[in-house]
């Protein structure tokens, strides 16, 4: 079944980009393009689901969530704060984002929606993302992993499991650290590290354990790019639909100039794989109808959610 019904502006994700510092308002509106009516009746894992933040949201919306996380007791730990809220107020506190008029329109009805208290009767389902998952194969309509592929080892693993358990023409949507924006390709070529303000290493890039230490909980150990997550979202079954527009970095935007030369150096880098790709088809390598990629990439590569978004957000189909 189809999870999207109607297209959100792409002007109104542009405001909000400008106005929000959290990637959860996007993901949430990429969500809520699903009917209401259509809504009881998608299936969509939450994985991993931490403490709930998307989980209590697109309960309120009607979906059918199922929250999964390595770590369980994140989320019961997070319901009793949520006792008495609306799942307005419930999800600006979780993520310190605002809520447009019109996403909360989209997101709960009509304004008297906006009182919709908070729905957080979802219990959370153990689970490792490297690891099968405890779900029947095409179990699902969507899944949602929100910040999650940067602290797996194993990103194909995950991305197959992921599959598996999704039906075909489902839905995922995707959000990792954005290494593409212009802000982050300054700092990696300045300090190696995405950011300034960030550091890889041994010790503190480990986030937390288990009580029983038989548990971690990798911080963003092992980050990924565009290209990366494009080429394992292929490799495990998936094509990307989309790109939505996310939390916009001001750094990036005040480096708008550097642009034009990262268009120029996209262009000039894809053209030996144009030339390997064409005579590899010509070959006999792959289908004669195979479409080359570059095409979409580039467009993709100088999008403003590449250039300006510190998060990168993918909306990618199961085939």
């Amino acid at each position: 079944m189809s999870v999207t019904g109607w297209r959100i502006p792409e002007g109104r994700l542009a405001r909000m980009s400008v106005a929000s510092r959290s990637l959860y308002p996007f993901v949430l509106a990429a969500m809520c393009e699903t009917p209401p009516d259509r809504r009881g009746s998608t299936r969509v894992l939450d994985l991993p689901a931490g403490g709930g933040v998307l989980s209590f949201a697109l309960r309120a919306a009607g979906f059918d969530v199922t929250p999964s996380d390595l770590f369980p007791e994140y989320l019961e730990q997070a319901k009793p704060g949520a006792q008495g809220k609306t799942a307005v107020g419930l999800f600006r506190e979780q993520t310190r984002a605002k809520v447009p008029g019109w996403l909360s329109d989209v997101w709960l009805g009509h304004a008297a929606g906006r009182a919709t208290p908070a729905n957080t009767d979802v219990g959370t389902v153990p689970s490792d993302m490297e690891a099968p998952l405890p779900f029947e194969d095409s179990a699902f309509d969507a899944v949602v992993c929100v910040e999650g592929i940067e602290h797996v080892m194993d990103r194909h693993r995950t991305l197959s499991n992921i599959r598996r358990v999704m039906k075909p023409g489902g839905r995922l949507v995707i959000t990792t650290p954005n290494l593409l924006s212009i802000r982050s390709r300054l700092a990696t070529a300045l300090a190696g590290q995405r950011t300034l303000r960030s550091y890889i290493d041994e010790y503190t890039s480990v986030w937390g354990f288990s009580p029983d230490r038989t548990r971690i909980y990798h911080g963003h150990a092992f980050l990924i790019s565009y290209f990366q997550l494009r080429y394992s979202l292929h490799h495990c079954g998936f094509r990307i639909r989309r790109l939505w527009n996310s939390n916009w970095s001001k750094s990036s935007m005040l480096l708008c100039p550097l642009a034009l030369p990262i268009a120029a150096a996209t262009w000039y880098s894809q053209r030996p794989a144009k030339k390997r790709f064409a005579t590899w088809r010509s070959a006999g390598a792959f289908p004669p109808e195979t479409p080359e990629p570059y095409r979409e990439m580039f467009a993709h590569l100088l999008s403003p959610a590449m250039l300006f978004n510190a998060t990168l957000i993918v909306d990618a189909e199961a085939v």
